[in-house]
């Protein structure tokens, strides 16, 4: 178990208040990891290639290009196996890579392992339920039967990484739902069912997209769809269909809340944006969410 050798990749423009934290747990490691690649995407000289040097960590610049590019930059230039992408300011429970490891001792032909995870805030204090990680098929995280899992939890076969071609600027803020399905379409994910990784929410957290990452997220999925049926894949094509169709359900849900949101905070532009995006990309389903809502309403007053 151990001989399979990690490189955990840590791509980041800014290093910030929690790059420490986040590189200490990795350290913790029961299962220690083969290096550590710090991606630099373009951040003012000199400064991350001192904290780099000053945390023992290896070192790679390129000129500010996005998150994809840094991602595949990693990859591309990673020693492991396998690789793990870690956010600077996210942490690992200490068993995460032995965890992992482990479930590819009974699924060896795995292209991934996934975990699940917990929430926190700016100050490390867990909060909410966080997520599970069941164990499911290809085929039912493509439908999204399953939830899929996310970027910040997958340990992935680097040579399947690269075959797929890593991640797609052009699907960007949705690059990693793009690049996970894809992996999904060339093998299983072994699941460990454990909260592994703390995912933290702060002001400057990237992933923070709302309404960019919905339209990128309806992206991903059509630029899928549209490549099975050329390819003439019918199952994929099912697949993907029911995977649209549960897109336009939560989309919708999520779109009305911002939207609610927007309009108490009285955002009119934002408000406006979203209730545009509702009636174009899912008209039928956000008149389900709005009725759904009125309903829950309705039964808390009376």
């Amino acid at each position: 178990m151990r001989d399979r050798a990690v490189t955990v990749i840590i791509p980041t423009n800014r290093g910030g208040r929690y790059l420490e934290e986040a590189v200490a747990s990795v350290r913790a490691q029961t299962a220690p990891v083969r290096e550590i690649l710090l991606v630099d995407d373009g951040s003012p000289e000199p400064g991350l290639s001192e904290i780099a040097s000053g945390l023992g960590l290896r070192y790679l610049r390129q000129p500010a290009s996005g998150l994809s590019v840094a991602r595949n930059a990693g990859a591309a230039a990673a020693e492991g196996e396998w690789i793990a992408y870690l956010d600077d300011d996210d942490v690992w429970h200490p068993e995460r890579i032995e965890e992992q490891l482990r479930a590819l001792v009974t699924m060896p032909d795995a292209v991934a392992v996934c975990t699940g995870g917990w929430y926190m805030d700016a100050d490390g204090v867990t909060f909410g339920s966080g997520w599970g990680a069941r164990q499911a098929t290809s085929a039912q995280m493509i439908a999204y039967d399953e939830l899929p899992p996310r970027i910040t939890t997958l340990l992935i076969r680097r040579d399947s990484f690269l075959t797929e071609g890593g991640c797609r600027t052009a699907m960007e803020p949705a690059e990693d739902n793009d690049l996970i399905l894809r992996l999904l379409q060339i093998g299983e994910f072994a699941n460990v069912d454990r909260q592994l990784v703390g995912y933290r929410r702060h002001s400057a957290n990237v992933t923070s997209r709302g309404l960019a990452g919905r339209e990128a997220n309806r992206r991903v999925v059509l630029d899928q769809l549209r490549n099975a049926r050329l390819r003439g894949d019918r199952e994929l094509t099912g697949l993907l269909r029911r995977h649209r169709r549960a897109f336009r359900r939560y989309a919708a849900a999520e779109n009305l809340g911002e939207f609610i949101a927007a309009t108490r905070r009285r955002d009119t532009p934002y408000a406006a944006r979203l209730a545009v995006w509702g009636a174009r990309r899912a008209p039928w389903t956000s008149i389900t969410a709005l009725a759904a809502r009125l309903g829950r309403r309705e039964s808390r007053t009376g």
